[in-house]
């Protein structure tokens, strides 16, 4: 089949006109693409905040378990456990013998097992009986083991022997207070 002269232009024309992209066309390539990388980046930022968040809820779940373990080690009072009862948000570790270097009594257990778990949410590390643990090698260095951000917890122990423990903190990014409480019979 032999092509006319015009058919010929047609086609070279037409060949022209296909050759290549318009600066438009490019511009609005480059537009999807960055919208599409700035999702992706917005995606990534809420993975890893959430990812915190998640991180720092198992520890405080972790913190609470261990007090309560502590707890269940050294049942004193009546109802058994009791005698943790009564530390408060806020209220810092209680002065405490260091009970890994010496025998201690049940009363001396109790404020050892609270000054550690206090100094180890994270809201006391600048304490005196927090850096004292620290030196003698009861809690790792600050930077080992920060606990967490503005960490604090409470113990309560009701009237029928239910041992309840709280873990607070504020979370990092939105700065909210969030509360974990765990409980159990004694």
């Amino acid at each position: 089949m032999q092509l006319t002269a015009l058919q010929r232009r047609g086609i070279v024309a037409d060949n022209r006109r296909a050759g290549g992209f318009s600066m438009i066309e490019l511009l609005v390539a480059v537009l999807v693409m960055g919208i599409g990388v700035l999702g992706v980046t917005a995606l990534q930022m809420v993975s890893l905040q959430n990812n915190r968040g998640a991180l720092q809820r198992a520890e405080a779940v972790q913190l609470a378990y261990d007090m309560m373990d502590r707890v269940r080690a050294n049942p004193a009072g009546n109802p058994p456990g009791s005698a943790y009862s009564g530390l408060d948000l806020a209220e810092g570790p209680p002065a405490a013998a260091n009970c890994n270097n010496q025998n201690c009594t049940q009363a001396q257990m109790i404020l050892f097992d609270q000054a550690i778990w206090k100094c180890s949410l994270g809201n006391f590390h600048d304490e005196n009986i927090c850096q004292t643990l620290r030196a003698a090698g009861v809690l790792a260095d600050e930077d080992d083991q920060p606990g967490l951000t503005a960490g604090d917890g409470s113990i309560t122990v009701d009237g029928n022997g239910v041992i309840n423990i709280a873990v607070q903190w504020t979370e990092l990014g939105n700065q909210q207070v969030r509360t974990i409480t765990i409980n159990s019979q004694s």
